[in-house]
């Protein structure tokens, strides 16, 4: 090309490039070792809840809730309501027919392609294990987390923050490479041959 430029440091007078051309495979031993992320925590207030407590308190309530709907249809007024709106419709057919082709194939498409939308979420949050509401990103201001707090007095990068996933939930890039012997992008089917 004409317009490129070679770049020298000061002081050096070799010939030979200083650059040279990267390597195209994953090389595992030279990644950060996989780690497991935590139960997540969610902080109200100040405090962190973890959600194995928030799920069977939540569980109870609901719980509580439905005794209290069902006391409620026991008062009189309540009785009268659903008698005078009893919540059916008495004009409508009913359908018995089904669903056309194109609309069950539509609703598996919808369904095909949200599972690639949901997986790739779980991919961002284990590179980044934790949910903000501000823009900022500030180490302690997360309301939501599956990662261990980030520890003072070191820089923290966003690898050092990431989560294995579990085998299986692996970028299809990544299983095709590190299938292959050679690390190319297809893996070879017939090298045992």
């Amino acid at each position: 090309m004409s317009d490129s430029v070679t770049i020298k440091p000061e002081g050096e007078t070799s010939s030979s490039p200083i650059l040279s051309s990267a390597d195209d495979r994953i090389v595992l031993a030279d990644w950060i070792p996989p780690r497991e992320g935590i139960v997540p925590h969610i902080r109200i207030g100040s405090r962190w809840v973890n959600l194995l407590w928030a799920i069977p308190i939540g569980a109870a309530a609901l719980v509580l809730l439905i005794a209290l709907a069902q006391n409620l249809r026991q008062l009189p007024a309540v009785q009268e309501f659903t008698k005078h709106y009893p919540g059916t419709a008495q004009s409508a057919p009913s359908v018995d027919s089904g669903f056309p082709w194109w609309l069950q194939l539509q609703h598996f498409l919808n369904m095909l392609f949200m599972m690639f939308i949901i997986r790739a979420g779980i991919q961002i949050l284990a590179d980044h294990p934790r949910l903000y509401w501000n823009r900022d990103c500030t180490p302690g201001t997360e309301w939501f987390r599956f990662q261990h707090s980030v520890p003072p007095g070191r820089i923290w990068t966003a690898k050092d923050d990431s989560v294995t996933l579990p085998d299986g939930w692996e970028s299809p890039d990544y299983v095709i490479r590190s299938a292959s012997p050679d690390g190319g992008i297809f893996p070879s089917i017939f090298s045992g041959f």
